[in-house]
């Protein structure tokens, strides 16, 4: 497929630089470069944004680098914008030589307000990214009015430009955290997923696909220079939080089952009533218990458990015999979640910060190693949860490089073969719903649990109708949420025959708990290279 390119100069930002590699390898390009692109005049009732600009604004994604190398490109269209002001227009003859190329679809990376041809005169949709979500923040800066009015997310979307700012049609959306102590975290956040959505948009735009109504909110200006101080004084108040936090409270985590009170509350049971929780007893020598998932024997649950000695995470089983070892390694353990294949039970847990995904056998109530997970890229995945249908096996989580906002997917025919990405993949790109947080559910249709990290970590789940689930197509919905109004969480939520089994954690004051966190994060980065010389050590039970 043959797709326009408007650059200036032949130069793009970082991140529309890895937005071209995403769709390089099966496609050719035409850059019309734009030669006489200049920046706005600026004027001192926003000169605090300038300087703030220079801070945050310009950031390793915005930086101007070449044209990436692996570009096929058929032509080359050098042209001087036409225009006035702060708009510009295509010359007539480049829109001659459009027609004749012509491209499915335009990516402007380039210029400034683009005046759109007529429909008689424009040959292909010209594509737009605007770092916002348009049905509330349309115009500039990115991010900027996102953290002064206290939103948890900033949008990107791909849109079909318009002669109106911000009002096209939507052919790709998703979201990043807005990080309120940190603008710069922010837009590197922002920037960073943004060019997953490229390939996506070319898609949509090609079939004519919007993926949400059109719809125009306030058009935002540069901030004067009072709104500037107040977002800096804002920006700082919630850093000082920010590292009291970590400073001295850490989160006491606990799990606990509660009886579902009908099949109907299935598939998102609500155990709302503390008083009907049955809190799992945690273990001496462990600071807390987490990610509970049931024991395929049916004999209680399979958790993460922090050893207070070392700061890293082991696998337990908690049942009715007392709890047991289930395995320790060189690094840390979490998220044991559980899958049978072929008559027998496997575990996958999280090793993401020392290891590629490793899968266990589950030999009675201890670990054996199977070998590593197979997944093409080689990705260290957060999370990873096993599903199959029929003949298929369907791996979702997160691969490490591109933290836990972006859920993906891969298939394979068995657990032992390589796993091949999904065709649809990522299939989410969002704070808030793409962490797994549990298995998936089976209740007359196929449900998906992730985790909430709009505002803290682990502070609800959100569930989501799987609607197709097929080896070349993958699509959800949202239908629910659940959050705990007097403890945070849930963060992983798993069914037990009539129990739901969930984690919650409150924040609690430690003059010990930066310390910790320090020794911990060092204990990590010392064991990442001790893979391959330290033996797995599986243990048997103990009381």
């Amino acid at each position: 497929m043959k797709i326009g390119l408007i650059v200036d100069d032949l130069s793009v930002a970082r991140w529309q630089s890895d937005a071209l590699e995403t769709v390089a390898s099966d496609n050719e390009f035409v850059v019309y470069n734009c030669t006489n692109t200049r920046p706005q005049p600026r004027r001192a009732a926003h000169a605090f944004y300038y300087l703030l600009n220079l801070f945050a604004v310009r950031n390793r994604m915005t930086r101007r680098t070449a044209l990436p190398a692996r570009l096929k490109i058929a032509a080359v269209r050098s042209f001087e914008a036409e225009g006035s002001g702060a708009w510009q227009e295509l010359p007539a003859a480049l829109l001659d030589s459009i027609r004749a190329d012509p491209p499915a679809v335009i990516v402007k990376f380039g210029m400034g307000l683009l005046r759109v041809p007529p429909p008689d005169r424009q040959a292909a949709p010209i594509l737009s990214y605007h770092h916002g979500d348009p049905v509330r923040f349309r115009g500039r800066p990115a991010g900027f009015y996102e953290l002064l009015h206290g939103e948890r997310t900033v949008g990107q979307v791909i849109q079909i430009l318009g002669n109106t700012l911000d009002s096209g049609a939507c052919v790709a959306a998703a979201e990043t955290r807005a990080i309120r102590h940190s603008y710069r975290a922010t837009l590197v956040e922002s920037y960073r997923h943004s060019p997953l959505l490229l390939k996506r948009g070319i898609a949509n735009a090609i079939a004519g696909a919007a993926v949400q109504p059109s719809a125009r909110g306030r058009n935002y200006r540069l901030p004067d220079n009072w709104t500037v101080v107040k977002f800096v004084a804002a920006r700082l108040a919630a850093l000082v939080k920010h590292l009291i936090y970590g400073a001295f409270y850490e989160k006491d985590w606990n799990v606990a089952t509660a009886p579902l009170r009908s099949r109907s509350e299935l598939p998102m049971p609500a155990p709302a009533e503390p008083e009907s929780w049955g809190l799992i007893a945690r273990p001496s020598g462990y600071r807390f218990i987490a990610d509970p998932f049931p024991h395929p024997g049916g004999d209680g649950v399979l958790v993460e458990a922090l050893r207070a000695s070392t700061g890293l995470g082991e696998i337990l089983h908690i049942g009715s015999a007392g709890q047991a070892l289930v395995c320790r390694d060189v690094g840390h353990f979490s998220y044991p979640a559980p899958f049978r294949f072929e008559g027998a039970d496997y575990l996958l847990p999280e090793v993401s910060e020392w290891s590629g995904p490793r899968l266990y056998r589950l030999d009675g109530k201890s670990l054996q190693p199977a070998g590593e997970l197979v997944v093409a890229g080689s990705p260290r995945l957060i999370d990873p949860t096993l599903f199959a249908v029929e003949d298929t096996i369907y791996l979702f989580a997160n691969d490490a490089s591109e933290g836990s906002s972006v859920l993906r997917l891969w298939t394979s025919a068995s657990l032992f073969s390589k796993f091949a990405e999904h065709p649809a993949s990522p299939i989410r790109i969002s704070p808030s719903g793409s962490r797994m947080a549990g298995a998936i559910v089976e209740h007359a249709r196929l449900y998906r649990v992730g985790q909430d990290s709009r505002q803290q970590y682990g502070d609800g789940i959100v569930l989501f109708e799987i609607e197709r689930l097929t080896p070349t197509e993958y699509r959800e919905i949202e239908v629910g949420q659940l959050r705990f109004p007097d403890f945070r969480g849930p963060h992983t939520l798993n069914l037990a025959g009539d129990q739901a089994l969930f984690d919650y954690y409150e924040d609690r004051f430690s003059l010990l708990a930066g310390v910790r966190r320090v020794r911990s994060r060092l204990l990590k980065q010392s064991t990442a290279g001790k893979i391959d010389t330290a033996p797995n050590v599986p243990s048997g039970p103990r009381n």
